[in-house]
């Protein structure tokens, strides 16, 4: 009888069934883990830790050519400013103008406020028209409110607006009394380099003030306590949309990465290792642009990094530590209201989160791995056999490439999928005639439309050292 004689060198499979999103090298990748993807376009953990095509959007309103300002009337009422000079609510599917004849490029801060007012209204500022307020019905001016203040934010029974250097804070419970002595007022701070404010937000149990190089706490009950606390005397926040709070804690975009501020100790950015390249490799002469916002499960970080809008937006996974590059969207503001997550964009477009297109066209996605090696960069190999486990959606198109070096464009197209029906859960096998006798190899996944990969698998034989 004769036997088959075993390949010699044939390794065990080697699968990989869990992605942990990108992680974008400075050099090739070699020494990451296999888990990651050196490149990753509009994929989200959505199936963690599968990768899926990240979610489309819809757009339902258009005015003016960018969104200057989002804000969320008792979290349950969208309200948009718009560089037409509108602020405009989006009530039952429908638009209506609150108010008109503001000022066309200042960009928009909202919080909601009731103190002794009537019930709670929707306060907005924006640094060059008076502070504004909306009660349910109408737009009035904030009477009494500080001429030129900017950043409007509540935070233990106060209102809060900044105007250059200081923080002016409302009477308690009293969101029209600014003057009061012994409990309105203001506090002044000023740094050697010159710096005024460019941002407050709530924060986490305090109000944080920020400048482009340093941020500070409001420590205190009123104004016979108030003293700014720094929080980091050498860390900033680019401008005062690209801060939010997210259970308990406040990522940021800075001047040199994305930072985790939890209260109390230094901010800190080890956790944005993984995407820090993204951060050094973006336009800094327009870096006031970029924008972060929460969903409640994921956060979001915009950018200018190809052009001079915010063409980047990476989502954070918290309960996974994972990061997803996005394309495709240039948000101008972000924000969630009830359950939906709605982001203004630099065309003036308000869209909505949701479905598996791109307001009718199918999202393009790429994925690329690091360079594969046989245990050691200098070994050469042979790829004997390749698979993908994947779901496919009706219409998705996938093309498999294989490249035979540790960087470059040569990419030898190995297989191209396309879901005549939905295809679920399919384990589908790669040509490899392309791979012989390398030392590394890299696999690209690129294509359009609602695709999941739950696998890749690679058998290889190892050829002797030489």
């Amino acid at each position: 009888m004769a036997y088959w004689n075993a390949i010699r060198g044939l390794s065990d499979p080697i699968p990989i069934r869990a992605f942990q999103g990108v992680y974008k090298p400075e050099d090739e990748g070699f020494s990451i883990a296999e888990s990651f993807f050196v490149e990753l376009e509009n994929f989200s953990p959505s199936a963690f830790p599968s990768i899926t095509t990240r979610q489309g959007y819809t757009q339902i309103g258009k005015f003016g050519t960018r969104v200057l300002g989002m804000g969320a009337w008792k979290d349950q009422e969208l309200h948009v400013v718009f560089n037409d000079g509108t602020w405009r609510r989006l009530n039952n599917g429908s638009w209506s103008t609150v108010t008109s004849g503001l000022d066309t490029s200042a960009e928009w801060y909202f919080c909601n406020f009731q103190g002794n007012l009537p019930e709670i209204n929707l306060i907005g500022s924006n640094g060059v028209d008076r502070i504004k307020r909306y009660n349910g019905s109408t737009v009035v001016n904030l009477a009494n409110a500080p001429q030129g203040g900017n950043y409007i934010c509540t935070q233990s029974n106060r209102l809060y607006c900044a105007v250059g250097n200081e923080v002016h804070f409302s009477a308690l419970r009293k969101a029209e009394d600014w003057t009061t002595v012994d409990d309105a007022g203001s506090i002044v701070h000023e740094t050697q380099d010159g710096e005024e404010i460019n941002g407050l937000n709530e924060g986490i149990g305090h109000v944080t003030v920020f400048k482009p190089n340093s941020i500070y706490e409001l420590w205190g009950k009123g104004p016979s306590s108030y003293v700014l606390e720094p929080a980091g005397t050498d860390i900033g926040v680019v401008a005062d949309k690209a801060a939010t709070v997210h259970d308990d804690m406040m990522p940021f975009i800075g001047r040199d990465g994305i930072y985790l501020y939890q209260g109390g100790v230094r901010p800190d950015k080890r956790f944005s290792d993984p995407v820090q390249s993204f951060i050094r490799g973006s336009n800094k002469s327009q870096r006031e642009k970029s924008v972060v916002g929460s969903d409640g499960e994921h956060i979001y970080f915009s950018f200018p990094y190809n052009g001079n809008e915010n063409d980047m937006i990476l989502q954070y996974s918290p309960e996974y530590m994972s990061w997803y590059p996005w394309k495709g969207i240039s948000p101008t503001h972000m924000i969630k209201v009830g359950s939906d997550f709605y982001i203004g964009d630099s065309q003036g477009r308000v869209l909505k989160l949701g479905g598996d297109t791109d307001n009718g066209t199918p999202i393009q996605f790429k994925a690329v791995t690091k360079p594969f090696t046989s245990g050691t960069a200098t070994r050469l190999m042979k790829w004997f056999k390749l698979y993908v486990v994947v779901d496919m959606k009706a219409g998705s198109t996938m093309n498999i490439s294989l490249s035979p070096k540790a960087r470059g464009e040569d990419w030898v197209l190995a297989k191209t999928l396309t879901a005549d029906s939905d295809i679920q859960y399919k384990k589908i096998l790669i040509p490899t005639n392309s791979i012989a006798n390398v030392n590394a190899v890299r696999i690209k996944l690129e294509g359009s439309g609602q695709v999941r990969v739950h696998e890749i698998t690679r058998q290889l034989r190892e050829m002797p050292m030489r």
